[in-house]
């Protein structure tokens, strides 16, 4: 089983999979006391995601029950939920 890098409050992990699939993964399902949103789906979350964060180094495979994303490095991972997370606070204080 892949060790998992990071823990992220927004309701996604990031694992390291560079043994058996050589990436990171980032999966989980997003929280609404982070996000705000109710999210349908994961696919609604990804399209999100998509919409509203940079992508460029990040593949998807959601399926409609889990977010799945994937990094090629450890930093790239980071990055991308780091700035999943950024957005979110930054909705969160426009609604406080």
């Amino acid at each position: 089983m892949a060790d998992v890098v990071y823990k992220s409050p927004v309701g996604v992990s990031i694992y390291d999979d560079k043994e058996s699939h050589d990436c990171f993964s980032i999966t989980g399902n997003a929280k609404k006391s982070e996000t705000v949103v109710e999210f349908e789906s994961a696919y609604d979350f990804e399209e999100f995601v998509q919409k509203h964060i940079d992508c460029k180094g990040i593949e998807f495979d959601s399926e409609f029950c889990q977010f799945f994303a994937y990094a090629k490095t450890k930093e790239r991972a980071l990055k991308f939920v780091k700035d999943i997370e950024k957005h979110f606070e930054k909705v969160k204080k426009m609604l406080d």
